[in-house]
């Protein structure tokens, strides 16, 4: 689970700062979780798979889609993200970190 943490991280383009902030824990949590070095909480698990709508399967057991796409809403996000060039997906990525900060700040 700690290596698909990361490797979600990743994939979201994301620093463990970044990460570790939209999920209310602290950034050297974060390392120590992806090093293997301390263990994941069912309350961690909760937050990233709500937060970043991850398949909890894929999450615990490397099972399954890394997302829970069967949401239209997703369906359609993802289908114009993945028809967008790299600096256009590259921009709509900050624009939405953005906007996240912004929601948590109200």
């Amino acid at each position: 689970m700690n290596t698909r943490i990361k490797e979600l991280r990743n994939y979201l383009k994301l620093t463990q700062k970044e990460f570790s902030n939209n999920i209310s824990m602290q950034p050297s949590s974060l390392c120590d979780i992806e090093k293997g070095n301390a263990p994941i909480t069912e309350r961690t698990i909760l937050i990233i798979c709500s937060q970043y709508n991850v398949n909890e399967k894929w999450l615990r057991f490397g099972e399954g889609e890394m997302f829970n796409i069967s949401n239209k809403k997703y369906d359609d996000f993802f289908s114009i993200f993945n028809n967008l060039n790299e600096p256009l997906q590259d921009f709509l990525i900050q624009t939405a970190k953005n906007l996240l900060d912004s929601q948590n700040k109200l």
